[in-house]
């Protein structure tokens, strides 16, 4: 689909302690070293004292300032959690303490695929509704070592953080140019729970089995997904300055992403800095996003390819094209005053 006037005008993360890999969560490791080698991640953000959810108010806030609006300019808040135990309505608490009273908000499931997901959410609602000035997406995830420590046995090593992006219409420095779906329905069995609850860690196939069996099917819609929103866009994979795949590890990205239309490995991407992180489910793709536009790292005139999926299965990509240097200084706003709600969210 192509978007007109659609633009991301700020970013935010909040990324707790980071921990190395070997000892991230000061349990033994108990993974198959090889595989964990391969997929080439050093080491873990790791939150102790923060939920899921403040830990996306900390990133929204950031991005809220970094765009310069404020919370009642918010016409949308979208949220993409995963698993979260500590915040039955994490949208709400939100938007209470980030001060849209009017803002409308909805939770984004899609697993992994969330944050791109709730990205397309948020452009679709500027652009049905002409009136509305912004829209804001956060991520947050938290996964305990006694619900998720079994990830290593899989490969990879989940990591905590909460990030965000304001959306506005024609004023941002990133136009989403165009977006892709893709979906994998036939996969669903594998994150289907074979009994009712049972206390047990694992209670779905795909969390025995992580995602190399599957791998082919996997490859063939990331590709097509790819394609099409090149395609639609009108741009050649050679004009792409800068992928930001979702962060699953080095052997999954490898194969994912080399042969036609890209043609290339993880270490070409922005996983060079998500493998630092952890997999962090759905705030991979702004995390990795706000870092690209604070660090220098995007500038006025690049493409931008966005490559998300989560178990379900389901994908999307995005492509933004920078219209000015995102980390450009801009002249000083009026500094408005810290609410007693978004002291909260500093403070705890």
């Amino acid at each position: 689909m192509l978007w007109q006037d659609i633009t991301i005008a700020g970013t935010g993360a909040w990324v707790p302690p980071v921990k190395p890999e070997q000892d991230p969560w000061d349990g033994p490791a108990t993974g198959p070293p090889s595989l964990l080698a391969l997929n080439g991640f050093t080491s873990a953000a790791v939150s102790t004292d923060s939920t899921a959810t403040q830990m996306a108010a900390r990133a929204a806030l950031k991005a809220l300032r970094h765009a310069d609006v404020v919370g009642a300019d918010l016409s949308l808040l979208a949220h993409a959690g995963f698993q979260d135990g500590d915040h039955y309505t994490p949208a709400a608490y939100l938007t209470r303490v980030l001060g849209g009273r009017d803002t409308a908000w909805i939770e984004v499931g899609a697993a992994s695929d969330g944050g791109a997901a709730a990205l397309v959410t948020a452009a679709e609602h500027l652009t049905a509704r002409p009136d509305a000035k912004a829209a804001l997406v956060t991520t947050g995830v938290r996964f305990p070592d006694e619900r998720w420590g079994y990830a290593r046995e899989l490969g990879y090593v989940a990591g905590d953080a909460g990030a965000a992006a304001v959306l506005t219409r024609g004023t941002g420095f990133a136009r989403l140019v165009a977006t892709a779906h893709a979906t994998e329905p036939q996969l669903e069995a594998q994150t289907r729970a074979r009994q009712g609850y049972t206390g047990a860690p694992r209670r779905f196939p795909v969390e025995e089995t992580g995602f190399l069996p599957h791998i082919d099917v996997l490859r063939r819609a990331t590709h097509r997904c790819v394609e099409t929103v090149l395609d639609e866009a009108g741009v050649k994979a050679a004009d792409v300055s800068h992928v930001v795949p979702i962060a699953i590890g080095s052997v999954v990205l490898d194969l994912l992403l080399s042969g036609s239309p890209l043609g290339l490995r993880a270490d070409d991407t922005s996983w060079t800095y998500g493998r630092h992180l952890g997999h962090a489910g759905p705030s991979d793709i702004l995390l990795a996003l706000d870092r690209s536009f604070r660090s220098g790292t995007s500038r006025a005139g690049d493409r931008v390819l966005v490559v998300s999926f989560g178990v379900g299965f389901r994908w999307t990509t995005a492509l933004l094209e920078i219209t000015r240097d995102p980390s450009a200084r801009r002249p000083v706003a009026r500094r408005r005053p810290v609410t007693h709600r978004q002291k909260e969210v500093v403070h705890g």
